[in-house]
């Protein structure tokens, strides 16, 4: 598990360390890989391990494996939440097979920046959303977007997740805390992403497989809750979006995971949609990595509850 996967993009190649905060979240979700795993397969995970994880692990016929004696591997391919040079050594150091993607074309689908201009050209980006290089520029768009003094609105970095990396306000100007955040990521040559904050209905996180050769499937749709400021709390499970939703989810979906292909990606994505007062937004960010909906739709399939229930991330 490698969930400070966007941590690492944001660095150059080689200069990531790992700190405490980030072993502690990977530690954290590393257990729910096992509703991923098939029968056979290893989860490369740090010991200690709770008797909980030992017996559940045992009873899917998986494998815990510690990277410090991971003994022959060989055998096995390699799949981390997302490609990162941390990733691919940590693979490597378990002797398994490890077929990393171009990080390159990783870091660049990953960017928000990337899924904006995806956005923008088939024109479904937010009004008033927009990419800004400078302060000026950052306040002028807040200015034009959210002229009342309760338009609220966010401001993100391009390789933020979990609603991290990020600054929420509202009104016409950026406060002080707000503005020194940004300056300082400008001041450093990053492009920041500026959009009007939506009256959230409801967060879909639609999960798609892309193989080497170019096909795409759709596992399924997470229904995703948060805890109004955006940050993941669990999910709601057995509470499939209305077909004409779901249509146009899927239908956005495999743009996306085509043109995914065509910048060199293939695995594992998820794209956050939302619906909000104003109708659906099908397409608000893109992970070209595992998500917590994937565990999220596997639990669903495993469990069939026969009436919507929540699922909370934490186990």
């Amino acid at each position: 598990m490698n969930a400070d996967f966007e941590m690492e993009l944001a660095h150059p190649a080689g200069t990531y360390r790992r700190l405490p905060p980030a072993d502690a979240l990977n530690r954290r979700l590393a257990p729910q890989l096992l509703w991923l795993a098939r029968h056979g397969d290893a989860l490369l995970l740090e010991e200690p391990w709770p008797d909980s994880l030992k017996a559940e692990a045992r009873r899917r016929g998986v494998e815990l494996v510690a990277p410090s004696r991971a003994g022959n591997q060989s055998a096995r391919v390699f799949t981390p939440w997302g490609w990162t040079p941390s990733a691919v050594c940590a693979g490597e150091e378990a002797g398994a097979l490890v077929r990393p993607l171009d990080f390159e074309t990783v870091a660049r689908v990953n960017s928000k920046l990337w899924s904006h201009a995806l956005e923008v050209e088939l024109g479904i980006a937010l009004p008033g959303a927009t990419v800004a290089s400078t302060f000026e520029e950052l306040q002028e768009a807040v200015a034009r977007a959210c002229p009342r003094a309760g338009d609220k609105w966010v401001i993100k970095s391009q390789f933020g997740f979990a609603a991290r990396e990020r600054v929420l306000g509202r009104g016409p100007s950026i406060d002080e805390p707000q503005a020194k955040w940004s300056r300082r990521r400008l001041n450093k040559g990053e492009r920041l992403i500026f959009q009007p904050w939506l009256d959230v209905i409801r967060e879909y996180g639609v999960v798609l497989e892309i193989s080497d050769g170019g096909a795409c499937e759709i596992p399924g749709v997470s229904d995703l809750q948060t805890n109004g400021a955006g940050t993941g709390r669990g999910y709601i499970l057995a509470r499939p979006p209305a077909s004409h939703r779901l249509r146009e989810l899927e239908r956005i979906a495999r743009v996306v995971g085509e043109r995914l292909f065509t910048e060199g990606y293939y695995g594992p994505a998820g794209i956050d949609a939302l619906e909000h007062s104003g109708g659906l937004h099908p397409l608000l960010e893109i992970n070209a990595r595992y998500t917590m909906g994937f565990v999220a739709v596997a639990v669903e399939r495993e469990l069939k509850p026969s009436e919507p229930v929540f699922w909370s991330t934490n186990g």
